[in-house]
């Protein structure tokens, strides 16, 4: 039921917060909960409202999918490390 409720507020964080607060708030998640794959979601939802068109490959749609698996993937194994993390 946490989780449902942390969704909610991350959706609403989404439109009423600006992006960076959001996606602190994601990665926040990934320590709160086992396998947080909403993250991935998230993320590119902040890229689809927040982004914009550029020419640049470090802004493109596949640049961004694969930095936001790999930043999934890290985090995921770094907190097993941590020692709050139960």
């Amino acid at each position: 039921m946490k989780r449902v409720f942390f969704d909610i507020f991350l959706i609403l964080a989404l439109f009423l917060l600006p992006w960076w607060v959001g996606f602190i708030l994601a990665i926040m998640g990934i320590f709160l909960f086992k396998n947080f794959y909403e993250f991935l979601f998230f993320s590119i939802f902040i890229y689809v409202v927040y982004g914009f068109e550029n020419t640049r490959i470090i802004s493109s749609e596949v640049y961004l999918s694969l930095s936001l698996v790999l930043i999934f993937f890290i985090l995921s194994n770094v907190k097993k490390y941590i020692i709050f993390y139960k």
